[in-house]
C-alpha cells in the first residue's frame, strides 16, 4: 500500500484517536514493509509491544485484509485498544462488522471502547445492539450506548432515545439526553428544523441536569427560528444568571430582524448590571442598528453601559462616534473617561486629530485636559502648536499638563518657543522639564568629529608592534568607525603573541584612548547635541531675565558640547550670586572630560569648601569615563589628590580608585591604609583592587593586603586573608 492511497480525514481521525496513547514497545519496533508482514506479526508469537505497534501501523496502511487478523484482539486486555484503534480507521463494511461483533461479547471497559469507535464510525446497522445496551446493568456502557445512538442518528435510534429518557436511571439520564441533543444537532443542520425543535422540547421537558437544560434551551432557540425569538426573550428575563448567560450565546447566533427588534427592547427594559451585556451582545450581530445604539448608550448616564457603548465604538471606529467619545474622555466618572480616551487614542485618522485639536480650543476646563491627556497618548504631531498655546495658559492645570505632554512630543522646533515660555515665567519648572527632554532626546550619535592621531597595532605596550595610523584613518575616511582589532586589518607585526589596537584620538577635540584585545571591536563615537539645540540655548543667557538663568545653565548640562561649556565658564563671573552658584554647580556635574581642566583650576583655586568638594567629585567621575589606560587614570587622580584637605575627600578618592584594577591603582590606596580616618575605606579598596590583580601582582597585593589582614573589622579582615592566601600561592615557586 503506497501512502498517497490514504484520505486525508483518515490521517486526521488516527492522530486524534492515538495522539494521547503511548505503548511501551513502540521504539523497539520497526516498520515491516508491507500489510502482509503487519498481519503476520498478529498472527505470530510476538511479544504484545511488537503487536501493538503493528495494530497502530494498520490503523494507517490497513485495507479489509487485515481485519480477521485484528478482530481476534478485541477481546484481548492488552491490545484491545490498539485493535480497535486499527479496525476504527479501516473503512468498508468489514471493520463495522468486526466491531459490531466484538460489541456482543464483550464487556466493562472493552465493551465501552468498542462502543465509542462504532459512534465514531457512525455505524447505522449497530443501532439495534446499541438499543439493547441501553438497558445495561454497567451504566458506563448503557451511557455510552446512548450517546452513540444520538451520533448515529435515525428514527430508531432516536425513538429508542426518547423512550428511555424520563425512566433513564440517575446515572444514564445525563448521557440519553446528550444523545438526544446530539441527535437533534444533525437535524438541525439538515433544516430539519421542526423535528429538531421537538427533540430538544423533550429534553427541556425532562427532570436532567441543569447543563443539559441549557443546551437543549439553545438548540430549541435556534430551531425555532424567529418563532424562537419569545423563548430567547425568557431567558434574557430570567433570574437565572446561567439561563440569561445562555440567552446571551443565542442572541449572537441566531439571525433575523425578529431578534435584533427585541434584542433591542430588551436593552432599554434590562437591569443597568444587564445592560452591557446586551449591547455587545447587539453589537456581535452586527447591522445598521448597532452604531445608534452604541452612540446612545455612550451618551447615557450609566457608566457600566458608557464603558461598554465605548468599546463598541472602538471597535466600529465610524467617524460619528468621535465626538461622542471625546465628550466621554471629559466626563466626571475616571472610569468612563479613561475608557473614552484609550479608545479615541487607538482610532485613525486625520479627521480624529482635527476633533482633538478643536477640542483642545474648548473653553471647558475638563474638556481642553481630557484632549491634551488623548494628545499625550496619541502623539499627536499636528496639536503641538495647540499645546504651546496652552502652555502659557493662566489656568496652571492647564499649562502644567499641556508642558508635560509636550515634554513627550516635542521636538527641536518646539525649543525656541518653550525657552520663550520660560522667559516670562522662569519658576514653572514644567517648562524646564518639557526643555530638558528635548536636549536628551535631541542627542545622536556622532563620529563626524573624530581625529585621529596615533594607531599602533601588535605586541603593546613595549613589543613589536605596527604602527596602523594611516590604515585607520583610511578606514574613518570611508566612514568606519568600528575598528576591528584582527590580522586581516593590519597583518601580524608580533607572531606569537596576543596582540592590542591602541588608537589616540579626539572628539569635538577633546583627546582620547582606548586599547582592545585581538579580535575584539573599537568604537570611536560619541553623542553630540546638535547646534539647533544648543546654539539658543547659550543665546539664552545673555538676554534671560536673573530668575530664569539658572535653568538655562541646567540644560547646557545636559547639552553638553564646547560652546556649552564655555557658555558654563562665563555664568561663572556672573554677578548674580544663584546664576554664579549654579554655573559653578553646573561645571562640578559636567558629563564630559572637557571640563576637567576648569575643574582641577576649581579644585586648586576655590576658598568655598563646598565647590572644592564637589569640583574634585567631579573630577574624579570624568578620569573614569576618559579612555585612557587605567595607569593614565591611576597618574589624574593622584595629581588630583594633591587638594585634598578632609576626610570626605580622601573617601571619594578611594572609591575612584577601588573602581581601577591595577598595581599602580593598589600602590596609592596603600598610601592611605596607615591613616586612622579612612583606614577602613582605604582597606575596602584596596581587597576590591586586589581580587582583581591577585594572578598579575601577586607581590604586590601581598604587601598592601598585610596590614588590612589584621583590621578590626572581621569581615574585611577575613576577605584580605583569603586573598592573601591566592596570591601567596601565586607566587610560590613552581616544583619541578
Amino acid at each position: 500500500m503506497n501512502i498517497t492511497s490514504i484520505t486525508s480525514s483518515r490521517f486526521a481521525a488516527l492522530v486524534a484517536t492515538i495522539a494521547t496513547i503511548s505503548f511501551a514497545g513502540f521504539a523497539r519496533a520497526e516498520a515491516p514493509a508491507t500489510e502482509k508482514d503487519l498481519i503476520a506479526i498478529l498472527k505470530s508469537d510476538a511479544p504484545p509491544g511488537e503487536k501493538g505497534v503493528a495494530c497502530k501501523k494498520l490503523a494507517i496502511w490497513g485495507t479489509k485484509e487485515s481485519v480477521p487478523a485484528l478482530a481476534p484482539l478485541l477481546a484481548n486486555e492488552q491490545l484491545s485498544s490498539w485493535a480497535r484503534i486499527g479496525l476504527q480507521n479501516i473503512p468498508g463494511p468489514e471493520a463495522d462488522a468486526a466491531l459490531r461483533d466484538a460489541m456482543g461479547k464483550l464487556q466493562g471497559r472493552l465493551l465501552i471502547g468498542m462502543i465509542n469507535s462504532i459512534s465514531e464510525r457512525h455505524d447505522a446497522k449497530a443501532v439495534p445492539g446499541l438499543i439493547g445496551k441501553l438497558s445495561d446493568a454497567d451504566a458506563g456502557v448503557a451511557s455510552a450506548a446512548a450517546v452513540a445512538l444520538g451520533n448515529i442518528g435515525g428514527d430508531e435510534a432516536v425513538n429508542a432515545l426518547q423512550s428511555k429518557l424520563a425512566g433513564a436511571p440517575a446515572g444514564v439520564r445525563p448521557s440519553v439526553a446528550e444523545g438526544i441533543i446530539l441527535a437533534a444537532e444533525h437535524l438541525l443542520a439538515a433544516e430539519k428544523f421542526s423535528e429538531s425543535a421537538k427533540l430538544y422540547d423533550a429534553v427541556r421537558a425532562t427532570n436532567v441536569s441543569k447543563q443539559k437544560t441549557l443546551e437543549a434551551t439553545r438548540g430549541a432557540i435556534l430551531a425555532r427560528r424567529d418563532d424562537g425569538v419569545p423563548l430567547l426573550e425568557e431567558q434574557l428575563r430570567s433570574t437565572d444568571q446561567a439561563f440569561f448567560n445562555i440567552g446571551l450565546k443565542v442572541a449572537r447566533e441566531v439571525t433575523g430582524p425578529a431578534a435584533t427588534k427585541m434584542l433591542l427592547a430588551e436593552l432599554d427594559k434590562a437591569s443597568p448590571e444587564r445592560q452591557p451585556n446586551l449591547l455587545l451582545a447587539i453589537a456581535d450581530r452586527g447591522g445598521p442598528e448597532v452604531l445608534p445604539t452604541a452612540l446612545k448608550a455612550a451618551k447615557g448616564k450609566l457608566p457600566g453601559m458608557q464603558i461598554a457603548a465605548i468599546g463598541v465604538l472602538e471597535r466600529l471606529g465610524d467617524p460619528a462616534g468621535i465626538p461622542v467619545l471625546l465628550a466621554a474622555a471629559a466626563a466626571d466618572d475616571a472610569s468612563v473617561s479613561k475608557a473614552a480616551k484609550t479608545a479615541v487614542s487607538q482610532l485613525q485618522g486625520a479627521e480624529v486629530d482635527a476633533a482633538i485639536v478643536t477640542m483642545l480650543k474648548k473653553p471647558e476646563e475638563n474638556f481642553r485636559l481630557a484632549a491634551i491627556d488623548i494628545v499625550g497618548q496619541r502623539r499627536t504631531v499636528s496639536a503641538i502648536p495647540a499645546l504651546l498655546n496652552l502652555a502659557e495658559d493662566s489656568n496652571v492645570a492647564i499649562s502644567t499638563a499641556s508642558l508635560k505632554i509636550l515634554s513627550d512630543v516635542a521636538g527641536v522646533n518646539e525649543l525656541e518657543p518653550l525657552l520663550k515660555i520660560m522667559m516670562k515665567n522662569p519658576q514653572q519648572s514644567a517648562v524646564e522639564r518639557a526643555l530638558s527632554s528635548i536636549c536628551v532626546r535631541s542627542e545622536k550619535p556622532d563620529s563626524t568629529s573624530v581625529v585621529i592621531q596615533k594607531a599602533f597595532y601588535g605586541d603593546l605596550p613595549g613589543g613589536e608592534k605596527a604602527n596602523v595610523t594611516k590604515k585607520v584613518k583610511d578606514l574613518v575616511n570611508h566612514g568606519t568607525f568600528a575598528v576591528e582589532a584582527s590580522n586581516n586589518h593590519f597583518g601580524d607585526p608580533a607572531g606569537g603573541h596576543v596582540k592590542k589596537l591602541r588608537i589616540d584620538y579626539t572628539i569635538n577635540g577633546v583627546a582620547m584612548s582606548k586599547t582592545v584585545e585581538e579580535n575584539e571591536t573599537l568604537t570611536l563615537a560619541a553623542s553630540t547635541t546638535p547646534p539647533a539645540v544648543i546654539d539658543p540655548l547659550c543665546a539664552a543667557m545673555s538676554s534671560a531675565p536673573k530668575a530664569a538663568k539658572p535653568a538655562v545653565l541646567r540644560l547646557l548640562r545636559l547639552a553638553g558640547g564646547p560652546k556649552s561649556l564655555t557658555t558654563v565658564r562665563s555664568a561663572m563671573t556672573d554677578a548674580d550670586a544663584e546664576t554664579k552658584e549654579t554655573a559653578l554647580r553646573t561645571l562640578c556635574d559636567w558629563q564630559s572630560p572637557d571640563a576637567l581642566p576648569d575643574l582641577a583650576w576649581l579644585a586648586k583655586t576655590t576658598t568655598d569648601e563646598k565647590f572644592k568638594t564637589l569640583a574634585l567629585r567631579g573630577q574624579l567621575h570624568l578620569i573614569s569615563l576618559q579612555a585612557i589606560s587605567p595607569d593614565e587614570k591611576v597618574a589624574a587622580i593622584k595629581e588630583a589628590t594633591v587638594v585634598i584637605r578632609n576626610t570626605g575627600e580622601k573617601r571619594l578618592a578611594l572609591s575612584a580608585l577601588a573602581e581601577i584594577p591595577a598595581a599602580s591603582s593598589l600602590a596609592l590606596v596603600a598610601n592611605y591604609l596607615g591613616n586612622d580616618d579612612v583606614k577602613e575605606d582605604a582597606g575596602s579598596a584596596a581587597v576590591a583592587i586586589s581580587a582583581e590583580i591577585v594572578k598579575k601582582h601577586p607581590a604586590e597585593v601581598i604587601a598592601a593586603l598585610e596590614p588590612v589582614s589584621k583590621s578590626a573589622n572581621a569581615r574585611l579582615a577575613q576577605r584580605a586573608n583569603e586573598i592573601l592566601a591566592q596570591a601567596k600561592a601565586a607566587s610560590a615557586p613552581k616544583q619541578k
